[in-house]
């Protein structure tokens, strides 16, 4: 179902979303950063695996995975994008 907006209120919502996405994605950073530098010189290993691959990569795809089906949920909306004129071509 599309939700009726007006321009102003597209705009925000267009915001919101690039907002919540950017925070996503910057805690998939440093959680992966984080722990592929900060367990890298241990030197302890699962299964044969280093642990700071086994936190930040599977780790992180769990995270980017909940993290979307969040946004998904709570954040973004589905409206058009068009202002509601029907017609073409912009003449310039």
């Amino acid at each position: 179902m599309k939700v009726q907006m007006n321009r102003e209120q597209k705009e925000n919502q267009i915001r919101k979303e690039a907002r919540a996405t950017l925070i996503l994605f910057l805690i998939c950073f440093v959680w992966n950063v984080g722990f592929a530098y900060g367990l890298s010189g241990t030197g302890a290993r699962l299964f044969g695996l280093p642990v700071w691959w086994l936190i930040s990569t599977p780790g992180m795809f769990l995270i980017a995975v909940i993290g979307v089906v969040f946004l998904l949920k709570k954040v973004f909306v589905n409206f058009d994008l068009e202002d509601g004129e029907e017609g073409g071509d912009i003449d310039a």
